[in-house]
């Protein structure tokens, strides 16, 4: 099957096969994957039964178009957005355009799915995105959305400490794996005076848009994210985990992904899947 093809290509930190010779990814394809770019290529392969060939797919928070990248080589017509464009990252892989944040710069009933990759929880209004979404979404279209859980909070939060520790003796700061890995454009939270920057030392702060770290056990929690999406007139398809552990400080990088699935399963799932389609339309499959 090709989920399964792609999660073996995952896991070999291969980039997978890609369809036609004009495929918009990387020019050294054959060179073996980062470690972030592992993580999103196994999230990706893990949502793959929703991204079939020749779909026309919307892609938020595109960053470096890597994930649009390997849509596009499974087949499908993809289209990418952020915020914002950095020439030496935004569109490495795959072309990204530019937009608000919230208008989505597309025609009503346009894609078949709408994608996005630890996104939603950095958006101020997202009621006004999922309206967006709706609207752009053709009768039978679905949303893919993968976030954040509860246990990546926790454990971020615990990693906080030997990450500063690991600072303090030289390791330099690594990228942020919730959020960072595509290379997408992410508000960053500047201190405003020296208080505020020692509790960012002593605490870890909060990822998305949210008051703080501790909010977020509720804020990424899979009865808020439900909640949420049927608020805004979503009907869930599938809710399912991704089965991978990580951090978001990269403490870690060489554990393999068969690992990293093994743990998943005993300390919790960074992110879950969450398939929708607009209530009161078509099957979605």
């Amino acid at each position: 099957m090709r989920a399964e093809s792609d999660r073996a290509a995952a896991d070999s930190g291969a980039a997978p096969e890609r369809a036609g010779a004009d495929a918009p990814g990387r020019a050294d394809e054959a060179a073996p994957l980062g470690h972030l770019e592992r993580l999103r290529a196994a999230e990706l392969a893990a949502a793959a039964q929703w991204l079939r060939p020749g779909a026309r797919v919307l892609e938020l928070g595109g960053g470096s178009g890597f994930q649009a990248s390997l849509m596009a080589a499974r087949g499908c017509a993809v289209e990418s957005l952020d915020v914002e464009v950095q020439p030496d990252v935004t569109g490495r892989y795959h072309p990204v355009q530019r937009y608000d944040g919230v208008h989505l710069p597309f025609a009503d009933a346009s894609f078949d799915v709408v994608f996005s990759s630890n996104v939603l929880e950095h958006v101020r209004d997202l009621p006004a995105l999922l309206r967006e979404v709706r609207r752009v979404l053709r009768p039978e279209g679905v949303a893919v959305h993968i976030l954040p859980t509860p246990a990546w909070r926790i454990w971020t939060s615990l990693a906080h400490y030997p990450f500063l520790l690991k600072y303090a003796l030289g390791a330099g700061l690594p990228a942020s794996v919730a959020g960072d890995a595509s290379g997408a454009t992410r508000p960053v939270r500047t201190p405003r005076n020296w208080r505020e920057l020692l509790w960012k030392v002593l605490a870890a702060g909060p990822h998305g848009e949210y008051p703080s770290a501790w909010s977020e056990l509720w804020y990424f929690s899979r009865r808020r994210w439900r909640a949420l999406f049927i608020e805004q007139g979503m009907e869930l398809r599938a809710d399912e985990p991704t089965h991978l552990f990580y951090t978001g400080y990269c403490l870690v990088t060489g554990l393999p992904l068969p690992v990293r699935r093994g743990l998943s399963a005993l300390l919790g799932s960074a992110c879950r899947i969450y398939v929708m389609r607009a209530a009161g339309r078509g099957d979605a499959r």
